[in-house]
């Protein structure tokens, strides 16, 4: 007896961590090596597929969408009835806050009270925000749950975020509440409430200033910026955008906006590693694209941007912002919008799968199924795999009660994340079961014949 104690002591631990699976780690996480280098396409694949003119044309068009809030007169996303409809959801569904109690009706129609939309519009000047903050569909931090636990009801899925927003992205102020601690304001891609400390009005002069037709691009998350003395002035990450005004040994300078005493934006000088930032585009390669979704993976996954992460659709955002490509913020509008659209729907899983690995172009297209949108990197073995940022796969046990099995990161998965588990809920079945539809972002005549 004490022989075989002492051999499995011995087996237990000299045997490689590599050979014991981690119960709540599914499958694909163990067998498929999570570092895109690995898989990176060779330069033959996609050295034609993505020229400098395309790039730069893309990027063109990255630039006039980004500075357009600058220059429209009104509301564009912000209409009327999209600003009374969220107040108007929430009072037919009060939910629970951050403390797991259901809201009253006093906590809307003071909320309420504070927009003051009865005279909505009120503000229409272009700003410029001063600080990363989140977009709020109501104006407070507070959370809104379905219910007070859950997992896919309640925490972290708060209802009023809408997404996260960089420092110094420009913005379109339309509205500003009563106590003028909040203001409702326009982004490229969508609209919310934001504390109105963290923005500051912009002018004509600014923004001649601002648009220099020269940016730098962060290309590694949590990058420090600093001042001439060296002093930290903000946070960046990657999707995060600046004017490039020149180079210094070992940095780009950059220009920055912060808020003088009275709220209006003023530029100073900033200061960020060569190697944390790259001037805008950068040149698309297997390897840039690598270096890019490397610095992404393994990031907790953040429901609209909450606690400085992504959720899906801000994680396929972001790694195509330094190479120049603009993509809407949500998931659906991501592959309808822009690029190349196919419909998967109506065919079987082995035939979308079929089809992805015959038009997919690694690290330039992607997949969709309704709520969640993926980046297709390539073939491994004759399966396509995908890298996205994933809450978890839906499961149902044998008394009907339905759960999630947590993955809550950026992963690099196959199109069946889960297919080892005996309990996932068949009305969701596989990822690949309910793929809906790809979107080849490069000009169609572009693709590799």
């Amino acid at each position: 007896m004490k022989k075989l104690i002492f051999l499995f002591i011995m087996i237990f631990f000299f045997t490689p961590a590599g050979c014991f699976q981690r119960a709540d780690v599914i499958k694909d996480l163990h067998d498929l090596r999570q570092e895109h280098s690995y898989y990176q396409p060779g330069a033959a694949e996609t050295a034609e597929v993505l020229t400098p003119q395309m790039q730069a044309r893309m990027d063109e068009d990255y630039n006039i969408i980004y500075f357009s809030v600058w220059y429209q007169p009104e509301p564009f996303h912000a209409l009327t009835d999209r600003v009374l409809h969220d107040f108007e959801r929430f009072k037919r569904r009060p939910g629970y806050g951050e403390n797991k109690r259901r809201h009253s009706r006093e906590w809307l129609r003071k909320l309420e009270a504070n927009a003051s939309l009865n005279n909505y519009p009120n503000a229409l000047y272009p700003a410029i925000t001063t600080r990363n903050t989140n977009l709020r569909i109501l104006p407070t931090q507070g959370a809104h749950f379905n219910s007070p636990d859950g997992e896919g009801s309640g925490w972290p899925f708060d209802n009023l975020q809408r997404s996260s927003v960089a420092a110094n992205t420009p913005i379109f102020v339309c509205h500003v509440s009563a106590d003028k601690s909040w203001a409702l304001i326009e982004t490229n891609f969508t609209f919310g409430w934001i504390p109105i400390e963290d923005s500051a009005r912009v002018d004509a002069d600014f923004i001649k200033k601002w648009e220099t037709g020269s940016y730098a691009a962060i290309t590694v998350n949590e990058t420090s910026i600093y001042n001439e003395h060296g002093n930290f002035i903000l946070r960046a990450s990657i999707g995060h955008i600046f004017p490039l005004a020149g180079k210094t040994p070992g940095y780009l300078e950059i220009l920055v906006a912060v808020a003088d005493a009275n709220s209006n934006a003023v530029i100073k000088r900033g200061f960020v590693a060569q190697e944390h930032a790259a001037p805008k585009p950068l040149l698309f390669t297997p390897a840039s694209a690598a270096k890019i979704a490397d610095e992404l993976i393994g990031e907790p996954y953040g429901w609209g941007g909450l606690y400085g992460n992504r959720d899906c659709s801000a994680m396929t955002r972001d790694f195509f912002a330094p190479f120049g490509i603009w993509l809407p913020r949500h998931s659906a509008d991501q592959v309808t919008e822009v690029g190349n659209y196919i419909d998967l729907r109506g065919l079987a899983p082995e035939e979308k799968e079929q089809l992805i690995l015959e038009k997919g172009i690694p690290y330039l297209t992607l997949l969709w199924h309704r709520g969640h949108v993926m980046l297709y990197i390539g073939n491994e073995s004759g399966r396509a795999l995908i890298f996205h940022n994933v809450w978890g796969i839906r499961t149902k046990d044998e008394d009907g009660n339905t759960g999630r099995k947590i993955i809550g990161q950026a992963v690099i998965t196959t199109l069946r994340p889960g297919y080892e588990l005996n309990n996932i809920d068949e009305r969701d079945g596989y990822m690949l079961d309910r793929m809906a539809a790809m979107n080849v972002l490069v000009p169609y005549q572009a693709w590799p014949r």
